[in-house]
């Protein structure tokens, strides 16, 4: 009898295991259509490296009028001094989306509106410090 216990207890325990803790259908949400990632290298490690681009063109060609050629800003442009790699993703992927983020939200989001989270991700570590 004591056979019988131990077998339907090892079965039981088996199923459990198999079951694991992963959330049932209705508890499972879907990720986000805009990219978070809090780590731009996470970003352009999952590219190829001839697909990734260099921060440096993707800053020359959208940055650099307004931020000046080391960062430090110009007129009404602030300095990007300060910001971290993640940081200044994140910001640049709110302006993407059209979240407000103070007086130059208008010229921002046309500004990055068509980078890529790649491009986002690359001059994010160029730029930041």
């Amino acid at each position: 009898m004591r056979a019988t216990h131990f077998g339907t207890s090892l079965l039981l325990l088996a199923m459990l295991a198999a079951c694991g803790d992963s959330p049932s259908p209705s508890e499972e949400k879907e990720a986000p259509a805009t990219s978070t990632a809090s780590d731009p290298k996470d970003i352009l490690a999952a590219l190829p490296p001839e697909a990734q681009p260099y921060g440096l063109d993707v800053y020359t060609a959208k940055c650099v009028n307004c931020h000046g050629d080391l960062g430090q800003g110009i007129e009404n442009s602030p300095a990007l001094r300060g910001l971290t790699p993640a940081a200044m993703q994140e910001k640049l992927l709110a302006y993407r989306a059209g979240n407000p983020q103070g007086a130059q939200t208008a010229v921002m989001t046309h500004a990055v509106a068509n980078l890529s989270d790649a491009e986002i991700a690359a001059v994010s570590l160029y730029a930041g410090e």
